[in-house]
């Protein structure tokens, strides 16, 4: 990301009080009320290596936390900018928990092929050009193990009789809003094998639709046939 991305990420996260509570855990349970039951939904356990691209100040990986008890060095959050990624990493400290915040570009993770059992990606892809948001999810594919899932959302852009509505608020949160199916279709063009959408709700802070999808890559011998999954044999 570039150094006016960052400053915008900064500024959009935790640019005043307001939107440094949003960043705490009970201002996610507040305004990203999905976060809260992510954890069961997608099947994660203790032992889950798992990999937040845009950790922010660590409060999501702490609600999964809350649900799972990690144990060993089992999550990691990757996060641009250095004031987030601070926050996060004395975040996990405070309350001792086995996680890791990296500062490092979501376009270059620091880490090896396949080495991740689920990715979240989330409140990113608005920041970054197509150019970087299809580097970005290139390296999720290539860190998630064949078969597993990585999962992302972000503010959608106006659409619906509410558009209006939609637009006043997305002023103060300026960016890349892409629709569903473009994200959906970068995913596809990134690594990905498949995607779906998730239909993740309802998120109250800020009161605007988000876009969120599924996106995998394949174990070996599975094929695709339209929509449809097959498997060896």
């Amino acid at each position: 990301m570039t150094p006016d991305q960052i400053a915008e990420r900064e500024r959009q996260l935790a640019g005043s009080w307001w939107r440094r509570f949003l960043q705490s855990i009970p201002g996610q349970m507040f305004s990203n009320p999905p976060a809260y039951s992510l954890a069961r939904e997608m099947l994660m356990q203790a032992d889950t290596r798992m990999l937040e691209i845009g950790c922010g100040a660590g409060s999501r990986i702490l609600l999964f936390d809350q649900k799972l008890r990690f144990h060993g060095v089992s999550a990691a959050g990757v996060e641009p900018s250095p004031k987030l990624a601070r926050r996060a990493e004395r975040a996990f400290l405070d309350n001792g928990r086995p996680a890791t915040a990296v500062l490092a570009g979501p376009d270059a993770l620091p880490f090896r092929d396949a080495v991740f059992d689920v990715v979240y990606c989330d409140d990113l892809l608005r920041f970054l050009d197509v150019r970087g948001a299809q580097a970005v999810l290139r390296e999720a594919a290539r860190v998630l193990r064949p078969g597993a899932l990585m999962l992302a959302w972000d503010l959608a852009p106006p659409a619906g009789r509410f558009a209006w509505w939609q637009r006043l608020w997305l002023r103060r949160y300026p960016g890349r809003h892409a629709s569903q199916q473009s994200l959906m279709g970068l995913a596809e063009r990134s690594g990905f094998d498949y995607t779906r959408e998730a239909n993740l709700r309802p998120f109250f802070w800020p009161p605007v639709p988000r876009v969120s999808f599924i996106a995998a890559t394949l174990p070996p011998g599975w094929r695709i046939e339209g929509r449809n999954l097959i498997a060896p044999g």
